[in-house]
């Protein structure tokens, strides 16, 4: 009896810590989406994945992304010593079907100010630009 007890009281004590511990990795887990997390990219200068309201989900090599329309995304690179007329940037959309195209500018935008650190992505249908989540990578 007093083994089944002792035994009761840890698979208690262990279910409690148990608890505890997930509710303290939810609070910990809410708290990391809200703030960027740096990507893994060791062959990247930059990369991101961009939530369809331009808030950056996770990313490398990225200063910011302001949305000034809706599906225009002006994506502002960290490093300013990069030109985006010297770089290939790949795009892809996250979560969408086949309808929905992402064109990236290859050149200073002005609707981003044409700097030459920030460079447009455009995402939608032509002529019906929409807010869609896209990831984008600088090799």
């Amino acid at each position: 009896m007093l083994a089944n007890k002792k035994m009761r009281v840890f698979v208690w004590a262990s279910a409690t810590a148990g608890l505890v511990a997930a509710v303290a990795g939810a609070g910990a887990a809410a708290a990391t989406i809200a703030t960027p997390t740096k990507v893994t990219a060791p062959y990247a200068q930059a990369a991101a994945v961009v939530n369809a309201d331009g808030s950056i989900n996770r990313a490398k090599g990225i200063a910011g992304v302001t949305k000034p329309a809706t599906g225009r995304y002006c994506v502002e690179l960290a490093d300013k010593e990069l030109d985006v007329t010297r770089l290939v940037p790949s795009a892809t959309l996250q979560y969408t079907s086949f309808d929905y195209g992402i064109r990236v500018s290859m050149w200073p935008d002005p609707v981003c100010g044409t700097r030459s650190d920030t460079f447009l992505v455009i995402t939608g249908k032509p002529h019906m630009w929409e807010d869609r989540a896209f990831s984008i990578v600088i090799p």
